[in-house]
C-alpha cells in the first residue's frame, strides 16, 4: 500500500486519553473522573499553545515497507518485546524439543533463543530487511522468505511453532492457524504472542517514531482479532489450547504513551492494568479441517 499521512494535534490526543480515563472510572468512582474534566478544559482552552498545538504527522505504512524501515532498531527499546519475551520463554521450557519453526521470525530474537535451547530452527519472514538482521544474529538457522498464509515448510515436519507479535497484521487468522496445524506434527505445540484486542481497539499501533516526535510517527496498523476468532481458528486447525496469558499494561509500559510526560495521572488511569498482549500455547491434537 502507498504511504498515507494525516496530521494529529497533540491536544486532540491528550483529550482522547483523558476521555478514556474518565470512561474507566466515571460510573464506579466519579470523584476520580472529575480531575480529568479539569484537565480536558485546560487542554481545550490552550489548543493554540504548545504543546497542544503541536502538529504530528501520522504516516501509515504497509506491513513490508513499515518493517523494512523498522528492522535496524526493532529489537529495542521495544516495550511490547520487553513484556512478551519472558512469557514466551517460560512457555518454551515445557515445549517439545526437535525442529522449531519461527514464523514471522523478524530479526530472529526468538530463533536465537530456540537455537540456545537446542532446536533445529527454521525461520520464515516476508520482509527481507528483517531476515538480513536475523541472518547476522542466528547464522545457524535455516531462514526462508515466505508468508504466514503460505509457509515454505513441509507438512507434519516441525515439533514447535513460534509466532511473535505478527498475527495482528494478518486480515484473517484462520488461514494462518491452518498453516501452523499443517506443518506441526501430532503432539507438536505452538507458542503465539500478539497485541491484545483491547489494546488495538484503544489506539495501539505498531509505531516506530524517531527520537524527535515532531518529525512524525510512522506506523503499521494493528488489526483487531477477538479471542473468539482465535478459538475458531484453533478448532479449525486441530489445535487445542493449553495455556493463555494476558500481560497487562504495567508502570514500566506507561512511558510509551505520549501523554505520560504531561498527564501521568490520566495516562495511568486510562491504561494501567488494561490488557496489553495475548500469549497462547496450543497443541496439535487433530489434523486441520
Amino acid at each position: 500500500m502507498a504511504e498515507r499521512t494525516e496530521t494529529l494535534l497533540a491536544g486532540e490526543y491528550f483529550v482522547a486519553v483523558q476521555g478514556f480515563a474518565m470512561m474507566r472510572t466515571c460510573l464506579t468512582e466519579p470523584s476520580a473522573a472529575r480531575p480529568r474534566m479539569e484537565e480536558i478544559k485546560g487542554v481545550i482552552d490552550t489548543m493554540t499553545e504548545f504543546p497542544q498545538s503541536l502538529a504530528i504527522p501520522m504516516t501509515e505504512h504497509g506491513v513490508e515497507d513499515g518493517y523494512t524501515r523498522w528492522a535496524p532498531r526493532y529489537d529495542g527499546p521495544n516495550p511490547a518485546i520487553e513484556a512478551e519475551q519472558p512469557v514466551v520463554h517460560a512457555m518454551l521450557t515445557t515445549a517439545p524439543r526437535g525442529v522449531a519453526l519461527d514464523a514471522a521470525c523478524g530479526t530472529g530474537r526468538h530463533a536465537a533463543k530456540l537455537v540456545e535451547l537446542g532446536y533445529d530452527v527454521i525461520g520464515v519472514d516476508a520482509t527481507e530487511a528483517m531476515l538480513a538482521v536475523a541472518r547476522e544474529k542466528v547464522p545457524s538457522a535455516d531462514l526462508r522468505r515466505g508468508r504466514l498464509e503460505d509457509l515454505p515448510v513441509d507438512d507434519n515436519s516441525v515439533d514447535l511453532v513460534t509466532c511473535a507479535l505478527s498475527l495482528t497484521h494478518v486480515p484473517s487468522l484462520e488461514p494462518v492457524l491452518h498453516e501452523f496445524g499443517r506443518v506441526l506434527r501430532s503432539g507438536g505445540q505452538a507458542v503465539l504472542s500478539d497485541i491484545h484486542p483491547v489494546a488495538t481497539m484503544t489506539g495501539g499501533i505498531a509505531g516506530f517514531p524517531e527520537s524527535d516526535i515532531t518529525k512524525g510517527i510512522p506506523y503499521v496498523v494493528n488489526l483487531t482479532h477477538h479471542v473468539s476468532e482465535y478459538i475458531r481458528g484453533f478448532t479449525s486447525a486441530g489445535l487445542s489450547v493449553l495455556e493463555c496469558v494476558e500481560p497487562l499494561v504495567t508502570e514500566a509500559v506507561l512511558p510509551v504513551f505520549p501523554s505520560y510526560a504531561l498527564f501521568p495521572d490520566a495516562t495511568r488511569q486510562a491504561f494501567l492494568g488494561s490488557p496489553y498482549l495475548l500469549v497462547w500455547r496450543v497443541e496439535r491434537t487433530a489434523p486441520p479441517a
